[in-house]
């Protein structure tokens, strides 16, 4: 998205290019009457007769957006973009008009505004360039759109002599940046590919502090920032002194992982051996215990069952009779062994889980729910990870998210973000579906008031011209200042198709006429101020003389001469 903001004399020139370009789409306006271009010419200039000394407040806004937005840019979307403009630049409270172009690959449109606000104030023209650049990279950020990446898309075949050396010295220091740690190992790179860089001393003696850079291919020399500004020396400086600081950080991250995987590795090391030693002291005490207990000891007589006749039994070694009991799981879990601690996560955002509910974050698939926060619905699919040594650790993942939507829902139908802006705007909104209090459901012209409290339904759409006094308005305005609200109404003023947005309402109910005022009669006024009386810091020279007389001690006059 770039932003060209210019300033001129003629409201013909510049409204006339804007909405005769064919295929030109009115994206919005306000206070501009746009049922032809010369309609629209004559609203501006009789707004601009306010301030009839000022000659260039005519405005013009150009912008372009990168073609790879082109699928997501509607109307619609390109509509909030050019308000949200305005709005950040302070281009408010006056006319324009908002004109989308195609006839080029990329997207774009034009605002052309009236400088002379309705109150006959200017808007603000200070660093408006400077400013305007700042504005559109917000944006760029906030609606997620392309940024352009500088000398990408040039076509090279077109180039010719310096302009192809340029091209190529650009293109070979872009490639070789990322990678260097220096601006010494830079000229040997660019060296390998046929360039000669030649460092600029201060005063052209080599003693003294480089100040700039030279590249040279072919013998056709740039200076370093002619080829791109971000290539001067100061800024190839400060790039390669961050990619330094970069490759340490990496290297101190690479060397801080090796050792805590090594470190987990031994710690897994050391308990499995403890284990082993554990398992196998508990195993030799049950083996003796069992032997001891099974033993037949010298007292115990065995049966005789030998025939007669036969010789005596040899003697032999003991007989143990043991019987081992089926070993119950766990063995390791005497009263001998210490507990393990729990490493399990029982709770999520100081909410604590159920036995089921740990189960499923436990599972494959994790524990996954919806919540509200901060405006946004979210879901979050929950899942831990098991370190080798300490409690487990709760990663997650955004599965959804979606700004919950606080506009009012009217005749059934929940407003937009694009309804409310238009509404506020002093327009009507055309609904497909709204629903009358029989139940049926109806198309029709949604007017409400510019807070949202109150609407009405009309089946035609309410723009009708009625006669109040001395005002010729819409329909929609007289239906909101009848009923008790302040409309910015669009009224016809002096001269043949001109209009004018006034704050248009009622004191009372019972009044014949409207008041009439250029700015919100809802807010503070700086005219207030105004009314207080100014108290002056230094006296008027008659209460001084007054209050000097008083304070001075009298004198009797003499009667003499």
């Amino acid at each position: 998205m770039i932003g060209k903001i210019v300033t001129g004399k003629s409201f013909k020139g510049a409204v006339g290019y804007v909405m005769n370009k064919p295929g030109a789409r009115l994206l919005s306006s306000d206070g501009v009457n746009t049922s032809d271009t010369r309609e629209a010419i004559r609203s501006f200039n009789f707004q601009r007769k306010a301030r009839p000394e000022k000659a260039e407040v005519v405005g013009h806004v150009s912008l372009s957006f990168h073609a790879d937005d082109a699928p997501k840019l509607t109307d619609d979307l390109m509509r909030q973009l050019a308000g949200e403009y305005m709005q950040r630049m302070n281009i408010t409270d006056t006319q324009y008009i908002v004109v989308r172009h195609g006839d080029t690959g990329h997207p774009h449109l034009h605002i052309i505004y009236n400088r002379v606000k309705y109150d006959a104030k200017l808007v603000r023209k200070h660093n408006e360039r400077i400013r305007s650049v700042a504005v559109c990279k917000a944006i760029k950020q906030k609606y997620a759109l392309t940024f352009s990446e500088g000398k990408k898309n040039v076509d090279v075949e077109k180039l010719h002599g310096p302009d192809l050396v340029k091209y190529a010295i650009y293109e070979a220091i872009k490639d070789v940046l990322p990678r260097i740690q220096s601006v010494e190992a830079l000229a040997e790179e660019l060296k390998r590919q046929g360039i000669v860089t030649t460092f600029v001393h201060r005063g052209g003696d080599p003693g003294k502090e480089v100040q700039g850079l030279t590249f040279t291919r072919g013998g056709i020399t740039f200076k370093a920032s002619q080829v791109d500004r971000k290539f001067s020396y100061a800024n190839l400086t400060k790039t390669v002194e961050q990619n330094k600081a970069e490759a340490e950080r990496k290297q101190k991250a690479e060397e801080q992982r090796q050792r805590k995987t090594r470190q987990r590795k031994e710690a897994a090391e050391r308990r499995r051996l403890e284990k082993n030693e554990a398992f196998e002291k508990q195993w030799k005490e049950f083996i003796k215990d069992s032997i001891i207990d099974s033993h037949v000891g010298p007292d115990t007589e065995e049966p005789d069952n030998r025939a007669e006749g036969q010789g005596q039994k040899p003697e032999c070694d003991p007989v143990f009779r043991m019987q081992i009991p089926t070993p119950t799981p766990m063995l390791l879990d005497t009263p001998d062994t210490p507990d393990i601690p729990d490493t399990r996560i029982t709770q999520i955002e100081g909410r604590k889980l159920t036995p089921q509910q740990q189960d499923k974050l436990y599972s494959p698939q994790g524990f996954t729910f919806t919540y509200r926060k901060n405006g946004y619905e979210r879901t979050v699919c929950f899942r831990p990870f098991a370190q080798e040594n300490g409690p487990d650790i709760l990663t997650h993942e955004i599965l959804s998210e979606r700004k919950i939507s606080n506009n009012p829902v009217i005749f059934g139908v929940q407003l937009t973000d694009e309804h409310v802006r238009q509404i506020r705007d002093g327009q009507y909104v055309y609904l497909e579906s709204m629903k009358r209090n029989d139940g049926t459901v109806s198309p029709g012209y949604l007017v409400m008031d510019d807070r949202l409290k109150h609407g009405w339904a009309f089946k035609q759409a309410p723009d009708n011209w009625i006669k109040f006094g001395k005002y010729e308005m819409r329909e929609m305005d007289k239906t909101l200042i009848e009923a008790g609200y302040v409309a910015r109404a669009l009224v016809k003023w002096y001269g043949i198709g001109q209009t004018a947005r006034p704050f248009l309402w009622k004191e009372k109910t019972t009044d014949a006429e409207y008041k009439e005022s250029w700015s919100d009669p809802r807010k503070p006024q700086n005219a207030q101020r105004l009314a207080v009386r100014h108290v002056p810091s230094v006296k008027p020279r008659q209460e001084q003389n007054t209050e000097q007389d008083e304070n001075r001690p009298k004198i009797r006059k003499s009667r003499g001469i």
